[in-house]
């Protein structure tokens, strides 16, 4: 069994899926595999410290704070994005202000909804990708909406249709995955009472996923 040497961090959204558990039935695959994974409930999320959610702080500065708990845990090399919506858009972010944390990496955000990439110039996210030899796979839950006026949709589709290989979109049909709640105290702020929301992905999206972390794992 192929050996994942890299460090993968997992984010939640700023949504319903504001709390780690979004992604506890693909940890267990991903350590499988050998990567070491880091599942976050990031500062003001969760039962995490700091303020609501709801904070500009985010936006502004939330590549640093992304920086400051990637140092907190001692990391001294390039990780793996495992992320989700908001998650996703701070990761993005950050890997334009800060590429070198996630050069030579593979990398997969769902649902990606963002407006600002942190580009100073049109495409410098992309020619980041290409100079830090960064792969990300952009897998998005087929919708009526987000095709016609989500801006990160739309961009990721122009980089799809382009050819463009540091980059791919991946849209899903609603059967590749469900979501459900399961029962845990004090889980999060913003869930249901002692209820976490949580994604039930089908095999086949769980090799997705694992594939794009992880391209020469064997399963």
């Amino acid at each position: 069994m192929a050996q994942c040497s890299h460090v993968v961090i997992v984010l939640h959204g700023f949504g319903d899926e504001c709390t780690w558990s979004n992604w506890i039935k693909v940890v267990e695959p991903l350590y499988k595999v050998g990567c070491s994974l880091i599942v976050l409930d990031l500062p003001g999320f969760g039962r995490s410290s700091g303020r609501d959610t709801i904070q500009s702080s985010w936006k502004q500065n939330g590549p640093e704070i992304y920086v400051a708990i990637l140092s907190s845990f001692g990391i001294n090399k390039p990780i793996s994005v495992l992320a989700e919506c908001g998650g996703a858009a701070t990761s993005i972010r950050a890997i334009n202000r800060y590429p070198r944390w996630f050069q030579d990496r593979h990398h997969l955000f769902n649902n990606s909804v963002t407006g600002d990439f942190g580009d100073s110039y049109p495409g410098e996210f992309e020619q980041k990708l290409v100079k830090y030899n960064i792969h990300i796979l952009v897998t998005w839950k087929v919708d009526i909406d987000h095709p016609t006026f989500c801006v990160a949709y739309k961009r990721w589709d122009k980089n799809r249709k382009s050819g463009f290989k540091n980059l791919r979109l991946v849209d899903l049909p609603q059967t590749a995955y469900r979501t459900d709640w399961v029962k845990v105290n004090n889980i999060a702020r913003l869930t249901s009472k002692n209820k976490a929301f949580f994604y039930v992905n089908t095999p086949e999206r769980e090799k997705l996923i694992i594939h794009a972390i992880s391209p020469n794992a064997k399963l």
